[in-house]
């Protein structure tokens, strides 16, 4: 069998909910040189019973993966694209849908100039009332300055409207198992650090499903990892110097002031990490100062 131009990576964990419809989406796309590669996260559901099904149904290589234990986010999109044979990699989370033309405009992208990785804009529902929440689609000024689009949070590129070239991936690496939820972000900055293009596809073909179980939901723990991608890419030349001082601080204290009542001892270290970006901020200096009490009165009360 010859191999297909996009190899379609779907990741899955406990997504029977939603994954009969994300696979309908790509049953409806109106480019089919497509193969399909689902790997499930540990989880033990009918994901694999819809997934064999499914290829009864189409013509397309389709290959079901499953992982005995679950081993995150970021190792199942690299079981994927490790099966891929495509010389594109299209990107779908199990949750997630993407209209007739998405593949289809993406292509036409990359005929236009040669790049790395091409994203279409995204809109976002509410998955209990299907009621239209924001369309995530660049504007002009992020599209001339991509890199503190997405590094300043500006620009949110969702992992569902990618594709990027398998010999890109070879190149910039795997993703990173060290950012579990915002890995994501963590590879469009590593493509474009190190010299890769992305291109926008002009239109917005992915659907996001906001729902409680969504990784999304996980607001501290996300806050956190994108402090410390900030951190790791804070020197690049292509950020400024006082955006990404402010950016990466910023981040750090939210996460300070997010974990203050409830464990002020944990709120100790981001909002020292943010002192040391920014060591004369009043408002880190403020709520240093009270999880600093927090955690001296309990050691008292203790004792």
């Amino acid at each position: 069998m010859n191999s297909p131009l996009i190899s379609i990576c779907i990741a899955a964990y406990k997504a029977e909910k939603y994954l009969e419809a994300t696979l309908r989406t790509v049953f409806s796309q109106n480019f089919n040189d497509w193969e399909l590669i689902v790997t499930e996260d540990g989880s033990s559901d009918r994901t694999e019973e819809f997934v064999k099904e499914f290829a009864q149904k189409v013509p397309q290589r389709v290959i079901y993966n499953r992982h005995e234990h679950n081993r995150g986010l970021p190792a199942t999109r690299n079981t994927g694209i490790a099966a891929a044979t495509g010389e594109w990699i299209a990107f779908l989370d199990a949750d997630d849908l993407w209209k007739p033309d998405h593949l289809s405009a993406l292509l036409s992208t990359s005929q236009i100039e040669d790049c790395d990785m091409i994203y279409a804009g995204s809109v976002q529902y509410d998955d209990a009332t299907w009621t239209k929440l924001s369309t995530r689609a660049p504007s002009d000024q992020d599209l001339i300055d991509l890199p503190v689009a997405i590094y300043t949070g500006r620009l949110s590129i969702m992992s569902s409207s990618v594709m990027v070239k398998r010999e890109s991936i070879k190149k910039f690496g795997p993703f990173s198992p060290e950012f579990p939820i915002c890995n994501n972000t963590e590879y469009w900055l590593r493509i474009l650090s190190k010299g890769g293009r992305i291109l926008y596809s002009g239109t917005n073909t992915c659907i996001y499903r906001q729902h409680s179980g969504g990784l999304s939901s996980k607001t501290t723990a996300s806050l956190s990892e994108s402090a410390r991608i900030c951190e790791r890419y804070r020197n690049w030349d292509a950020i400024p110097h006082l955006i990404a001082r402010t950016r990466t601080a910023s981040l750090y204290r939210w996460v300070g002031r997010m974990l203050l009542d409830d464990s002020p001892s944990e709120a100790l270290k981001p909002l020292c990490h943010s002192l040391r970006i920014q060591p004369l901020n009043p408002k880190t200096l403020g709520l240093w100062a009270r999880a600093f009490f927090h955690q001296s009165s309990k050691h008292r009360h203790a004792a």
